[in-house]
């Protein structure tokens, strides 16, 4: 193990901490299993192990890039500390290097069987790992205060790790909002998370927020038109095969009735919550 200054004790305690996940290893979730059988076919592990190894594969880099992917469940264990470390974008290079320096063996393990797979980790997968933890980025303090005090104690950490993630500009709107959401939003932990992702896609969408009002009606709007379209596709597909309806020049509807109205919904249960009375009721609407 290298040498290291008193000042650089952040960079080895940091990579530590991702040598324990690494060491660990990594489960293949049904989303890379689904990509993994699609591509190669459904290879047996050994022929895994193969392209795995194979730097001439094309498909190889992508392969690693998903089996390397920090997942929530991961970053939630590296949250508390990046939270109290002051990290600069510059200073993956420091927590790389001692991370490489260790040569570490990691492990993909199969979750249908008590089979794995065990190789030493490849620098370019490191770095993607590293680079995906956005470890500069510092949450807003109003913000953080906000989920401390009103979020459950369970979710406060995969919360932050969610913000930590999201691609969003936090402007004084967005950040008057969020601190409202988790101040007054009520419901099941599962449900929370949806709203929580379905704003912070919003969020990222959103080019002008001077109303956050009145751009989520308008996306309600949206949404109750293309539930139209699609209530209107199904009854005509009821009455004529796809092959009329396209020889028609009938446009197919591009969400599914089931999204259109899950997505009201959201909207609905996040503006009750966070406007209150200046919410419009139904018969407004």
């Amino acid at each position: 193990m290298k040498k290291f200054k008193s000042d650089d004790r952040k960079y080895l305690l940091f990579a530590e901490k991702i040598e324990q996940i690494f060491t660990y290893g990594f489960v293949l979730n049904s989303d890379i299993r689904h990509y993994i059988d699609s591509t190669f076919l459904s290879p047996s592990i050994n022929e895994l192990e193969e392209i795995i190894n194979d730097e001439h594969n094309c498909e190889r880099d992508s392969l690693i890039e998903l089996l390397f992917f920090p997942d929530d469940s991961m970053q939630v264990k590296l949250e508390e500390f990046l939270e109290s470390e002051d990290f600069k974008k510059k200073d993956e290079e420091k927590v790389l290097s001692y991370i490489l320096d260790k040569k570490l063996l990691t492990t993909i393990r199969f979750p249908e069987s008590k089979d794995s797979l065990k190789f030493f980790l490849p620098k370019s997968s490191a770095m993607q790992f590293l680079s995906r933890l956005n470890i500069s980025r510092k949450l807003n303090e109003r913000l953080i205060k906000a989920i401390d005090e009103f979020v459950s104690d369970k979710c406060k950490t995969a919360v932050k790790v969610r913000l930590r993630n999201a691609r969003v500009e936090f402007t004084e709107n967005k950040i008057m909002f969020l601190s409202s959401f988790f101040e007054k939003i009520k419901v099941e932990d599962n449900y929370f998370f949806k709203c929580l992702d379905f704003m912070l896609d919003f969020f990222d969408r959103l080019e002008d927020d001077s109303n956050i009002l009145q751009s989520l009606l308008d996306k309600k709007e949206l949404y109750f038109c293309n539930l139209q379209k699609a209530v209107k596709f199904e009854e005509m597909l009821n009455k004529n095969n796809m092959e009329t309806l396209i020889s028609r020049g009938v446009r197919i509807p591009h969400i599914s009735k089931e999204d259109a109205m899950h997505n009201i919904v959201i909207i609905d249960t996040i503006t009750l919550a966070v406007y209150g009375e200046q919410y419009p009721s139904p018969l407004e609407r």
